[in-house]
């Protein structure tokens, strides 16, 4: 430093000559990260490296990101490619390689930085987390291969032990499902990694004692079907993470009040011993019809005299009874009273009646008056009556059941 003394107007002056302020090279991280043992290749945290005043970083030399020893890690190398910003990022590189048993990101530098540059890189990974290890900081080598480290990463790089643990839910729960006849039923499990780390899990299915159930599949985001409908496998679940497994089953037909139970297990792929279980109990149930038929009036009648038939249905079973058809046939004695059709039936249950007048081979056809030499109000053609519910019919009484009505009179 240079100091020269003017006397100006009897004022003493002191001016200071002075070199540009040095300063050094730094490498920062963009956080601390902790990794687990066995961990799958990990994205690093973004590295930013400043070039000190005056400038060293030159275009005859490579930048260098080394991992100290102890800390049980290295790059990934099979990533060849970095992503790098920043007012030096023209001056190198986005093409890295490794080297000292991949403890080394090399950055080749192809034109000498200025003062204060910097570069930040990302896009690239760590990986073999071998061994738990301290808090650790990366090294920042400017000299090239045999160059020393001349400055640390002012955050750390931490390998914690793994810890297998998983938690399924719900634990239990249940369903009443009719046989399937065609239709498969789900049942959604969460699968939750309650250790640490990246973990990935063996589903399993199994009946007890298996008479009703069976697996169709195992399905959701990560999850990969076995050969088996019985297996599939969750592939790296992060620590702290949940996922939905999706079992499909079917019911096999049985009476109603069968039960089984389908038991899912989420298992450890590197710690069998460490598994969770939830189950489905399910109960069979089934509707059952009934149906008598009465005549109004009774015992022996006259010819002309008018009859009038009621159909009763009841679901008595233990599910609701959809697509119920009932087909009533006239006796040849009797001829159909047009328009004499009533149904009583529960609230939201429509009905639909068809005629035949072939013996139920068509049902298409439509009551008239005076037809086939009937009188007039009556129909000889029709010779079945059908009725087609629109919608089920409860299993639980009051609307479990219903009368379908109509008249017809005697020859």
């Amino acid at each position: 430093m240079k100091t020269r003394l003017l006397l100006s107007g009897g004022i003493l002056a002191a001016s200071l000559g002075l070199a540009g302020a040095a300063s050094a090279q730094t490498i920062s991280s963009a956080a601390n990260q902790t990794f687990v043992v066995a961990d799958p290749s990990t994205p690093i945290s973004p590295i930013t490296i400043t070039d000190k005043t005056p400038p060293s970083i030159k275009g005859n030399k490579d930048i260098r990101v080394r991992i100290p020893a102890g800390l049980n890690m290295t790059w990934d190398p099979t990533i060849p490619t970095a992503t790098i910003t920043g007012s030096g990022a023209s001056k190198v590189s986005t093409t890295v390689s490794y080297g000292n048993g991949n403890l080394d990101l090399v950055i080749n530098v192809v034109i000498n930085f200025a003062a204060g540059d910097q570069i930040t890189v990302s896009g690239l990974n760590f990986r073999n987390f071998t061994a738990p290890s301290a808090a650790s900081s990366l090294g920042l080598i400017v000299g090239g291969a045999g160059g020393g480290v001349v400055a640390t990463d002012n955050r750390t790089k931490t390998i914690v032990a793994k810890v297998y643990a998983v938690s399924v839910s719900p634990h239990a729960t249940t369903a009443s499902q009719l046989p399937s006849n065609g239709v498969n039923y789900t049942v959604a499990f969460t699968v939750t990694n309650s250790g640490n780390g990246s973990t990935s899990y063996d589903l399993l299915t199994a009946r007890r004692p298996g008479t009703v159930l069976t697996t169709v599949s195992i399905a959701g985001a990560g999850i990969t079907q076995g050969a088996n409908p019985d297996s599939a496998r969750l592939t790296s679940l992060l620590g702290g993470s949940s996922a939905t497994a999706t079992v499909t089953y079917s019911v096999g037909m049985a009476a109603s009040g069968t039960m089984d139970t389908l038991i899912f297990k989420a298992r450890a792929v590197g710690s069998p011993a460490t598994a969770d279980t939830g189950k489905l109990t399910l109960t069979v149930v089934r509707p059952t019809m009934t149906i008598t038929k009465s005549v109004s009036p009774g015992g022996t009648q006259l010819p002309g005299a008018n009859l009038a038939y009621t159909v009763t249905i009841s679901n008595i079973g233990s599910s609701n009874a959809a697509s119920v058809v009932v087909v009533d046939t006239l006796p040849a004695a009797v001829q159909f009273q047009v328009g004499s059709v009533v149904n009583t039936l529960p609230a939201g249950v429509s009905v639909v009646v068809d005629y035949s007048n072939n013996g139920g081979a068509t049902w298409t056809y439509v009551p008239a008056s005076g037809a086939c030499s009937a009188p007039a109000g009556y129909d000889r053609c029709v010779n079945r009556v059908r009725w087609r519910l629109q919608n089920p019919l409860s299993s639980s009484a009051p609307n479990n059941t219903g009368t379908l009505q109509f008249v017809a009179q005697i020859r």
